[in-house]
Parts: C-alpha cells; sequence; structure tokens
C-alpha cells in the first residue's frame, strides 16, 4: 500500500470509536526530496537495502534472494553483500557447531576416564545419531525451524542421552564381572536396568513438556528447545535400548574371538 502516495491516501486508520477513516481525511500527504548521502564500508561506497521477514523463515527469504539476484546481470565494480540476521545467523551456527564437537570429545574423555576403555564410551556414543534424527524429526512435526535456541537443545541432549547408556554399560560389566556369558549379561542388564532408564527419561520428558506445549508467558521463545529435547530424548532412549546391546555384543563377540585365537595359537605352540 506504498507504491504511490494515493496509496497511502487511501490507508484506513481507526479513530477512539472505532470508525475507518482515510489518512487524506485527517492530513496531506507531501513528497519531498532529501538531501543526498554518501555512506562508505571499508573506503568503498555502499548502498544500503533494508527489509523486514515476516510469514517466512529467514533462510528461505535469503534463498529466494539470492536466485534473484542470480537472474540478474550486475555492471562489472559493483558487488551485493547480504548481511543483517543472516550473517549473524550463519556465525552463530558456526560457533554451535564448534560447541557440539568440543562437547562431544569432552563427554567421550570423561566416560574413557570413568571405563578406563576406549571401547565402552565408544558404544555408548552410537546414541547420539539417533538423538539428532529424534530432534531432526520432532521440529518437522511440530513446524517449528532449526533455530538458535533448537540447537541449544541439541547441544544439551549430547549430555543427557549418554547417561541412559552409561547405566546399561556399565550395568553389563557388572554381570560380566561376577561370570556371566556375554549374551546372558547382555539380556540380564537389559531387563534390570529397562526401569530406571524410563523412569530418569520420563522424569526428563515430563518436565519438558510445558516448555514443549508452549504454555505460559513468553513460552515462544523456549518453545523450540522443549521440542528438540522431548523428540531427541524419546527417540533416543527407544533405540537406545536396543542399539547399544547389540553393538555391545558384536564387540564383545569380536573380542571372544580373537581371544580363542590366541588360546589356540598358544596351545598349538605347547603341542609344538
Amino acid at each position: 500500500f506504498r507504491q504511490s502516495i494515493e496509496d497511502i491516501e487511501n490507508i484506513l486508520i481507526y479513530n477512539n470509536a472505532g470508525q475507518a477513516i482515510r489518512v487524506r481525511e485527517v492530513g496531506t500527504v507531501v513528497e519531498h526530496f532529501a538531501l543526498p548521502s554518501i555512506n562508505r564500508q571499508d573506503r568503498e561506497r555502499t548502498v544500503l537495502v533494508q527489509g523486514s521477514v515476516y510469514g517466512k523463515p529467514l533462510s528461505e527469504v535469503v534463498a529466494g534472494v539470492r536466485a534473484e539476484l542470480a537472474s540478474i546481470d550486475i555492471p562489472n565494480g559493483i558487488a551485493i553483500k547480504i548481511g543483517g540476521s543472516i550473517e549473524d545467523q550463519e556465525e552463530t551456527s558456526g560457533d554451535m557447531m564448534m560447541l557440539l564437537v568440543l562437547i562431544v570429545v569432552l563427554v567421550y574423555i570423561v566416560m574413557a576416564t570413568q571405563f578406563e576403555s576406549f571401547k565402552y564410551p565408544f558404544i555408548i556414543m552410537f546414541s547420539l545419531p539417533f538423538a539428532f534424527s529424534g530432534v531432526l524429526l520432532a521440529l518437522w512435526i511440530s513446524g517449528i525451524t532449526l533455530n538458535m535456541m533448537s540447537m541449544i537443545g541439541g547441544v544439551m541432549l549430547v549430555g543427557i542421552v549418554v547417561k541412559n547408556g552409561i547405566v546399561l554399560i556399565d550395568y553389563i560389566n557388572l554381570n560380566r564381572e561376577r561370570g556371566m556369558t556375554l549374551t546372558q549379561a547382555v539380556i540380564s542388564g537389559g531387563k534390570s536396568r529397562l526401569r530406571p532408564v524410563i523412569m530418569t527419561t520420563a522424569a526428563t520428558i515430563l518436565g519438558m513438556l510445558p516448555m514443549a506445549l508452549r504454555l505460559g508467558e513468553g513460552a515462544e521463545l523456549w518453545q523450540p528447545m522443549g521440542v528438540a529435547i522431548v523428540g531427541g530424548l524419546t527417540v533416543s532412549t527407544v533405540l537406545t535400548l536396543v542399539v547399544i546391546p547389540v553393538v555391545y555384543t558384536m564387540f564383545g563377540a569380536s573380542d571372544l574371538k580373537k581371544e580363542r585365537k590366541r588360546v589356540q595359537s598358544e596351545i598349538q605352540e605347547l603341542n609344538v
């Protein structure tokens, strides 16, 4: 409604009685020309074109702008740069990815120190891809974009998700120390740790539900974080109870085969 002066004059406004009146009835729209100004950045002339995003994600709008710029024949000596919020978002996304990598490495180091092994933390880390897939699935179902708050929720999941694997692996190792076979230790550990894993997961999910359901004042800011944590924790817990015992059994069976080969080679050497 701002293509011409007539359009502006016909904009409807409402008085205290709720009656709609035209702008031309209460004032006069006059067009003036301002003095030209030259803006410079890094010793180069710049022209700043600003706009606000409404009703669409920022990334989708920027993708459309770049597509339009690609179809324009830009003269020599002129460069176009997209900045503002998208520039800050891309920089922050890069920082969040670096933070995620550092947290994963730190969690792995801590678990390796506690288990005194590099193998068991590696098995537990198999639950992280399912957590991130759960985050993306929950955001897609709820129609929420992958923004800063949802990324923070994904980072928080790294520390929340691995606790289920730690509880499960620790009890399986305890069963093996008691003399159980590999299969018996895995089955007994899954049965015994099922209730504690479900209880702790359910408590966390229920605590995040008010945030995910956007209950309360200002909850729309924190909703992506709640949805990310609920979705990631739900999917990872269900699959962790299946995947981690399977991976543990595969690694354990490989170790048993190596041990049998070593024993057989020693027996053959003694026979010789």
